[in-house]
């Protein structure tokens, strides 16, 4: 366990220098708030789309028909218990309007890409990556249209974002309809298209880190850590969802590893996507950003701490 812990501290602590960097470019006046939202925008147009499909086409092998559709069908249930709890605790919490679409956002989606990925591979190997990224797949599909509607609700002044079809038509949406076909026909090692996806999709984790280093840069000090409503949604988010999913999936007769991978995925700290989204949709940023930032720096003690209580 001692070296679990070491691995998965190594990746938080990359992962907060990427951070840093973009706290400090923005003190710097290297980044603005003109490039946040250029930049925002570049990832979630291009490159994301290319993580998204290059995470299928690079992979050695893939699972058998009935492990892939177990494994989305137990990435959608476990969406459906995050998504009933993060309506259950904003209510609890009395989250009031204009706040209560990112609340739910951040207590739904976790950041499996950016973060899970490593993890997963500290933990129960490289070789799982691949149940990984089809649970990302219900994952991506629902960030960006059940996602984007919780962030199109707030705004400033916590106005409603009128929603059309377009809204869900996006560059994202659309490669993980794609990368959902192709895994179920058992397409991958393309070369050259998977490689060319696989280095443009690279930029998704650095250019996503910045983004969120530098919407921290916005906020004092004082302010970074949030209030006693936003600890306890980032608790639920930690500990008493993915125990929940673990606590139900214990009683599905399936592979307990699958079920490890799939409580520890739903373990992650907020999706770095959603400060992208905010400032997309016109979502609290604010809060978002303070979402992240608390719980990346809980999650390098709560994983630990659940891979030890899942065994």
């Amino acid at each position: 366990m001692d070296g679990e812990f070491l691995s998965i501290l190594g990746t938080m602590v990359i992962l907060f220098f990427d951070i840093s960097i973009g706290y400090i470019a923005k003190k710097a006046h290297v980044m603005d708030k003109t490039i946040d939202k250029g930049l925002s925008k570049l990832i979630l147009n291009t490159a994301l789309p290319a993580m998204i499909l290059g995470s299928v086409l690079t992979a050695d092998s893939l699972p058998g028909s009935t492990e892939i559709l177990i494994t989305m069908g137990l990435s959608i249930v476990s969406f459906a218990i995050m998504t009933a709890l993060a309506f259950l605790v904003t209510k609890l919490l009395g989250v009031r309007d204009g706040h209560r679409g990112v609340f739910r956002f951040m207590l739904t989606f976790g950041n499996v890409g950016f973060i899970g990925f490593p993890v997963l591979s500290a933990i129960f190997g490289p070789s799982t990556l691949i149940y990984g990224s089809i649970f990302n797949l219900p994952f991506n599909f629902l960030v960006f249209t059940m996602g984007v509607w919780f962030i199109a609700q707030d705004s400033g002044r916590g106005a409603r974002v009128k929603m059309g079809l377009k809204t869900f038509l996006t560059p994202a949406n659309i490669a993980c309809a794609i990368a959902i076909v192709l895994t179920l026909l058992n397409v991958h090692s393309v070369p050259i298209i998977g490689d060319a996806a696989e280095t443009l999709g690279s930029f998704t984790t650095p250019g996503a880190l910045l983004i969120i280093g530098s919407s921290l840069a916005d906020l004092p000090v004082s302010k970074l850590i949030g209030g006693p409503r936003l600890w306890i949604a980032s608790l639920a988010r930690l500990i008493v969802s993915p125990l929940i999913v673990w606590a139900l999936f214990r009683l599905v007769p399936v592979d307990p590893m699958l079920i490890d991978i799939m409580v520890v995925l739903c373990a992650m700290p907020v999706a770095t996507n959603g400060t992208m989204l905010c400032y997309q949709y016109g979502g609290d940023s604010r809060t978002m950003a303070q979402g992240t930032f608390v719980t990346t720096v809980l999650s390098i003690i709560t994983i630990p701490i659940l891979v030890m209580v899942i065994g």
